[in-house]
């Protein structure tokens, strides 16, 4: 007997909230800009189709295939990461050269497959005790977080940034010097917001918000003014008056504004403990394992989406400028939605692992929380397993 996952449920609510939001904001965008209400929709529905193959790819495929492989395929990404930096085939919007155009399907974040990348390679570095250095912390984030600064895109690598040093502190690293590595790099932050002008532009729309209302403060305002009129219980499903071309970028970066709107204050946190629910989830999992690789990079897909919805909420209720990132899973967009599935089939892959671990014909009755005492050793012993294990 195997234990049922509701890993499939969280994921399955999430991108169904998603679709429906994405349908009902982008009807007039869509309209007016495609000349197919659907756009958007079609686009989206087409990515979750490559998304569920990836997904279930990377459930079946065999862990030690992607350890093996784990070191080329960061080292692949970071190829991109410098040729989407060329213009004849970098795409640019909105002075950022962030996309690869790969036809009819439109552009892909060169970044957004470094989120995957990296957790795979840094949790397989880190797994190994005599790799868990600050040296090697530096050096492998170092350059992607440069390339990303060239596109530029800060937040982005910030976000990664915060995900791999999770993963370092997670897997047992030394303490003070990561404490200073935390601060140089919020130093050098502070410093390429100041000296933006476009960064330093939305830091006084943050705390300044009537200031420019016309232009820098515009989108903020809207989104506010989106979330304060839903109220409690919202206006309705499909009753926004902001989507109607009043709130810039409505299915990326403002989805959750629409659906605070319609749905109201009940609405967004049903949303937010959905993430929670799946964040806890994942931690548990990442607890329960005796693997220092495994359980590394399950936490490190917990760390990926509890950063990004963070980030993406803060910006929404102006805790934080407004950054580009986009909502788990909810947000339209095929590059976040393809590595989110792909980082969590393989954590599809890690469950089933467990359960089969769990669960077996030799042992019919489930291992007890005393029987799960040796899975919760530090990360330093798993690492000597590791090693040993592939030894032979």
């Amino acid at each position: 007997m195997k234990k049922k996952s509701t890993l499939i449920f969280y994921i399955l609510s999430l991108i169904a909230i998603g679709l429906v939001f994405i349908s009902i904001s982008s009807l007039t965008e869509a309209n007016s800009t495609m000349g197919d209400k659907y756009y958007f929709l079609k686009k989206q529905s087409i990515w979750l189709v490559i998304g569920f193959i990836s997904f279930y790819i990377t459930s079946k495929i065999k862990l030690d295939t992607i350890k093996r492989f784990s070191l080329p395929l960061y080292i692949g990404t970071l190829i991109i990461l410098a040729v989407v930096l060329i213009p004849s085939i970098g795409n640019q919007a909105l002075g950022a050269r962030r996309w690869i155009s790969i036809g009819g399907l439109g552009g892909i974040q060169p970044s957004e497959i470094l989120k995957l990348t990296s957790i795979i390679y840094f949790s397989f570095l880190f797994s190994i005790k005599e790799k868990r250095t600050i040296k090697n912390l530096i050096i492998f984030l170092g350059i992607p977080f440069l390339l990303i600064i060239l596109e530029p895109n800060l937040s982005t690598a910030m976000l990664v940034s915060a995900i791999v040093i999770s993963i370092y502190y997670l897997s047992g690293g030394e303490i003070m010097p990561l404490f200073t590595l935390c601060s140089v790099v919020i130093l050098l932050s502070v410093i390429l917001v100041v000296f933006s002008p476009y960064r330093s532009a939305r830091l006084k729309t943050l705390l300044n918000p009537e200031q420019g209302q016309n232009t820098s403060s515009y989108h903020s305002n809207q989104i506010i003014l989106a979330l304060s009129s839903g109220g409690l219980f919202g206006k309705g499903f499909a009753n926004s008056d902001q989507k109607y071309r009043f709130l810039p970028k409505i299915s990326t970066d403002s989805i959750l504004a629409v659906i605070g709107e319609e749905t109201g204050f009940v609405g967004v946190t049903g949303i937010i403990l959905l993430y929670v629910y799946l964040i806890a989830y994942l931690i548990k999992l990442s607890q329960s394992l005796n693997d220092s690789f495994q359980s590394l990079l399950v936490a490190s897909v917990a760390c990926w989406i509890a950063f990004q919805s963070l980030i993406n909420i803060s910006a929404i209720v102006a805790i934080i400028p407004l950054t580009g990132v986009p909502l788990p899973f909810i947000s339209y967009g095929g590059s976040s939605l393809l590595t989110l599935l792909t980082a969590l089939g393989l954590v599809r892959n890690i469950e089933k692992q467990n359960n089969l671990l769990i669960y077996s014909k030799s042992n019919e009755k489930p291992l007890t929380k005393e029987n799960y005492h040796y899975h919760r050793h530090s990360l330093n012993t798993g690492s000597r397993t590791h090693q040993s294990t592939e030894s032979r």
